[in-house]
């Protein structure tokens, strides 16, 4: 599932809320008609700032994040399943055109095909410790990786100019020591400047 469009969003943030239908949606939004929350999580119409926030209380979700896909999908706590589902999606999303990559990213992580599958597309499923750190282990990355949001699928981050969004990579990928090291340097320049 995509999280780049307001509908992929309004309908993760439903199947999130465990209301596995529209119909369950409407029951928190009665003034609402059927044809109109389907219309807006098939992106046929774009809700106003009034319906957004309905559907954000509806959903607890944040409004920032329906509308344009920025900060945390939970408005006041960091919500760890729904970064976990965004890495692994993410992840997918590379390797799903590569010959074999779905097939060996699934046996990584002792799933089969169809359960890698049903695991990307139910963002509501939890996504045990033991997965995330198979996970992690599959794709090289430290302990943790798994619960932190990334910058390189990040859309703040992508709408900086390519040098910024360079620099920020580079700064998320780096360790603790280093990223003291890098600000260092980058002060002392600043003032030479």
């Amino acid at each position: 599932m995509s999280e780049k469009t307001v509908a992929a969003r309004i309908k993760m943030a439903r199947r999130m809320a465990s209301l596995h239908t529209q119909a369950s949606l409407l029951e928190k939004i009665p003034q609402w008609s059927a044809s109109r929350l389907g219309n807006y999580e098939a992106g046929i119409s774009m809700p106003g700032p009034d319906d957004i926030l309905l559907i954000a209380e509806a959903t607890a979700s944040s409004p920032c994040w329906l509308m344009f896909g920025l900060g945390p999908i939970r408005p006041n706590e960091r919500d760890l399943q729904a970064i976990r589902h965004q890495n692994l999606t993410n992840r997918y999303q590379e390797i799903k055109n590569i010959r074999g990559g779905l097939a060996r990213l699934a046996k990584s992580l002792g799933l089969n095909k169809t359960q890698l599958e049903e695991q990307i597309e139910n963002p509501f499923q939890p996504i045990s410790d033991q997965l995330a750190a198979l996970f992690e282990a599959s794709i090289n990355k430290p302990a943790g990786w798994m619960d932190e949001q990334h910058v390189e699928h990040d859309p703040l981050c992508l709408s900086f100019p390519a040098d910024i969004q360079e620099l920020i990579q580079l700064y998320s990928g780096m360790k603790k020591k280093e990223k003291h090291l890098l600000l260092a340097l980058l002060k002392t320049m600043s003032e030479l400047s």
